[in-house]
């Protein structure tokens, strides 16, 4: 099992257009957890290639947004999210 890859995750809808957010993903690590997401580390050429080839393969993920809540955290500058209570555990 892979232990994270990047992903361009759906946090908001604008005027019907998605607004989307480039994370670093990770799988749940129990079957009671749902996976997660933190800021992306982009330090190279090579990791900004990885990430485009992780996207272009997966597409949109709308995992999050079809499973929980996100709201802008003006502290850290990045999306949190709150899972549904009866959220499911899909693939992420």
């Amino acid at each position: 099992m892979s232990t994270w890859k990047y992903g361009m995750i759906k946090v908001a809808e604008d005027h019907g257009e998605d607004v989307c957010e480039l994370v670093e993903l990770y799988p749940p690590f129990a079957d009671n957890e749902s996976p997660s997401y933190t800021r992306p580390f982009l330090t190279s050429l090579r990791c900004l290639q990885m990430a485009l080839k992780d996207v272009e393969r997966d597409g949109i993920n709308t995992w999050f947004w079809e499973n929980g809540t996100f709201s802008w955290n003006q502290n850290e500058y990045f999306w949190d999210w709150k899972p549904n209570k009866a959220s499911e555990k899909n693939e992420y």
